[in-house]
């Protein structure tokens, strides 16, 4: 007898054991694939589990199992790759199984509700329509062309007889006549087509070939290049590779903020269907991307952390833009890093993965001088403009206004002048975030980590921010004895 194995949302670190559900015979149960969602009575309630295998025999004693009670669905919501990917990351990062195949669905079918994928209304001839001759109606041209498209195709939507050029009141005086019917079907995938990009320099050119050339295995990459370097060109020209390829590609981005316009660069670029994916999305919304993902009409997955887990039909390349950055990380929940996890997946759905980034993290810095990595560099800008410059001022024994230097007051008025824009950063924590030696330079700092302590001056002492430690305020120098502090909060 076979025992579905599942993954039930609950905070145990386990899978469970259930028998099923008594009206399946035997058929109908080999039909039941890894993925598929099965209600199921768990405590004193009814909860939706994920089919994780079928096994021949339990893990508990006989009178624990209980009955599962309704398969839900047809054919699997969760594909073989992204189940592994969800079990490895639940054992990896000791986080409940059942809830890491949970975040892989929307919403609603999180609660158990029926699945109903996207339907487009189409048209086909009706049998009145099968019955006419070629050509017919030989005096209305247009309806002739449409009739002779329907019967070429079987099947067209809207868009489809617009593309022809046949207008909706041509489509509306045909079917008037009885001559079409109305069908609600699944959209069937199409094919995306690239816009010509632009042109490469040879570092860029170098990068490009080297990540093609792992097209349809696994190998990882990290592209390091300076701002304006021409990193999302690179990244533009290999997804136009991949979709040529007829395959998805999904792309990282750290912020929700930066969608938008990463979105519109990509639907100048692409006549392809490009789907978002990030929690800020309606319920609804983030069913019909997850839909076009897990069915292959969607081209391009754009999405924050929470889109390494889409549904992909068949995907063909993995790219995590800005890698180092912070939020990559979920910090609540079920904690995990998408950058690592977009690694694995790369690993086992065998795509190259690229990793982009102006100033690399150290572990992947450490990767690719280990070799697991293999490192692209993009060492100038793209166009024409210059690198920004940098300078560092020596306010030792400097009078201050403010905070603020002589150079660095007459540098700010100069850009003003010219019609420019200044952004002053302060870091502020405390009342000053530095105790600073006037005659020396010398900066308070922490005596168990590299930090700097910061002034709070109602207390009266120099506190570290990273560990705790805290010392009162310095009355004299350590390094030359001067009594000349820079304690002001700017």
């Amino acid at each position: 007898m076979s025992i579905f194995r599942l993954a039930v949302a609950s905070p145990l670190h386990s899978l469970f054991d259930y028998h099923p559900p008594e009206a399946l015979d035997s058929a109908q149960l080999a039909a039941v694939q890894p993925g598929t969602r099965i209600r199921v009575p768990f405590g004193r309630r009814t909860s939706c589990g994920i089919l994780v295998e079928q096994v021949a025999e339990a893990a508990v004693a006989e009178e624990q199992l209980r009955a599962a009670e309704e398969i839900l669905d047809q054919q699997p919501l969760i594909n073989g790759a992204l189940l592994e990917l969800c079990l490895w990351a639940a054992a990896y990062y000791h986080h409940p199984p059942g809830e890491v195949l949970r975040s892989c669905l929307p919403p609603s079918l999180r609660r158990g509700q029926p699945y109903r994928p996207a339907l487009q209304t189409r048209w086909r001839l009706s049998t009145a329509g099968k019955g006419l001759p070629e050509g017919a109606p030989r005096r209305a041209p247009k309806q002739a062309r449409l009739l002779a498209l329907l019967r070429e195709a079987g099947s067209a939507g809207f868009d489809d007889i617009e593309r022809a050029g046949i207008s909706r009141a041509v489509l509306k005086e045909v079917a008037g006549k009885g001559l079409l019917e109305e069908v609600q079907e699944a959209p069937a995938p199409t094919r995306a087509v690239p816009r010509p990009g632009l042109e490469l320099n040879g570092e860029q050119r170098a990068a490009v070939q080297a990540v093609a050339a792992s097209l349809g295995r696994f190998r990882c990459f990290l592209l390091e290049g300076i701002t304006g370097s021409g990193k999302t060109e690179v990244y533009l020209q290999l997804i136009g590779r991949v979709l040529d390829r007829g395959q998805q590609a999904l792309l990282l981005i750290p912020e929700i903020g930066l969608t938008p316009q990463t979105l519109q660069r990509f639907q100048r670029r692409f006549d392809a269907n490009i789907v978002v994916l990030h929690s800020n999305l309606s319920d609804a919304a983030r069913a019909r991307a997850w839909d076009d993902a897990r069915s292959g009409r969607a081209h391009i997955v754009l999405g924050t952390r929470s889109a390494i887990f889409a549904n992909l039909a068949n995907p063909g390349l993995i790219v995590v833009d800005e890698e180092h950055d912070q939020s990559f990380k979920q910090q609540d929940g079920f904690h995990y890093s998408a950058r690592d996890v977009a690694v694995k997946r790369g690993s086992l759905e065998q795509v190259p993965v690229v990793l982009g980034s102006a100033t690399p993290s150290l572990e992947s810095l450490a990767n690719a001088e280990r070799g697991r990595y293999r490192p692209l560099r993009l060492s100038r800008r793209a166009t024409s403009a210059s690198l920004p410059s940098f300078g560092t001022l020596d306010i030792r024994r400097a009078p201050l206004q403010a905070g603020l230097s002589e150079q660095l007051l007459t540098a700010m008025a100069a850009h003003l002048t010219d019609g420019n824009q200044v952004l002053l950063f302060l870091n502020r924590r405390g009342y000053a975030p530095t105790l600073q030696c006037h005659d020396c330079g010398f900066v308070a700092g922490c005596r168990h980590c590299d930090a700097r302590l910061v002034l709070h001056r109602r207390a009266a002492e120099l506190r570290c921010h990273h560990c705790d430690w805290y010392t009162p305020v310095y009355r004299e120098c350590p390094a030359c004895r001067s009594r000349r502090w820079m304690v002001s909060g700017l």
